[in-house]
């Protein structure tokens, strides 16, 4: 997370890129057959995502111990 972004910044931006990648995999899981090019991409959206994913969990978690404390 950057230096000066809060919490709530980071996870929205997470939220954005994740949401932005998903809309161009189920835009390519559509397709009835795929370039080599397009099942590269396909795997490479897949770990952005979790990669986001997981910033957006670490985020929330981050806001829930934010919140107790």
């Amino acid at each position: 997370m950057g230096e000066g972004e809060s919490k709530e910044a980071v996870y929205r931006n997470a939220k954005s890129k994740h949401t932005s990648l998903d809309r161009r995999l189920q835009m390519l899981l559509k397709k009835p057959y795929l370039t080599e090019e397009e099942e590269l991409e396909i795997k490479v959206l897949k770990k952005k995502k979790l990669f986001y994913k997981d910033i957006m969990e670490r985020a929330k978690e981050e806001i829930k111990k934010g919140e107790k404390g």
